[in-house]
């Protein structure tokens, strides 16, 4: 039996602990075939409401993705005519920008769909899925960090527009 942490001192304490933790996946495996008898159509229901999720936050990803893309179109030029800095920074981000779009379409928006993934079981068909989800999941992951990224590099190239309004290139409005 495990120890709560030094410092907690409520069992509401431990549990939050607890809850913040992520079971491997043959431990949640194991958890949903138990919670759900093993039944195909609930364990369907509850997995395509976690890829809807996923698609969800994917699209709002896109989006952003989308507004820095337009933004640059309006602005990019003004931002540019500042320096050598600037232009590179800004094209770094919003390439990288545009690398998390494509990570996203392709990683998180393809599809297949669970009724066709493989397995002789029940059991080895949820595990099938669950690797599926998680895949996306991951390609997900990367999507934000790349956006992230490519959001510090555009930052970066208005910060120097913004500190240096007037050298080398086009003057500020």
């Amino acid at each position: 039996m495990s120890r709560p942490h030094p410092r907690l001192t409520h069992r509401a304490d431990a549990r939050i602990i607890l809850a913040m933790t992520s079971l491997p996946r043959e431990q949640e495996s194991e958890r949903i075939l138990r919670e759900y008898e093993s039944r195909f159509e609930p364990m369907m229901a509850m997995l395509e409401r976690q890829f809807s999720v996923l698609h969800n936050r994917a699209q709002l990803l896109l989006t952003l993705c989308g507004i820095v893309i337009s933004t640059t179109g309006f602005s990019g030029r003004i931002i540019a005519g500042t320096n050598v800095v600037a232009q590179v920074l800004i094209v770094a981000g919003v390439g990288i920008v545009l690398l998390s779009a494509a990570v996203v379409v392709w990683g998180v928006l393809h599809l297949r769909w669970l009724t066709v993934q493989p397995g002789e079981t029940v059991a080895i068909w949820l595990d099938t899925c669950l690797r599926y989800r998680d895949k996306k999941t991951e390609a997900y992951r990367i999507g934000i960090v790349l956006m992230l990224i490519g959001l510090t590099f555009y930052v970066g190239a208005i910060c120097v527009m913004l500190l240096f309004p007037h050298t080398d290139g086009l003057a500020a409005r």
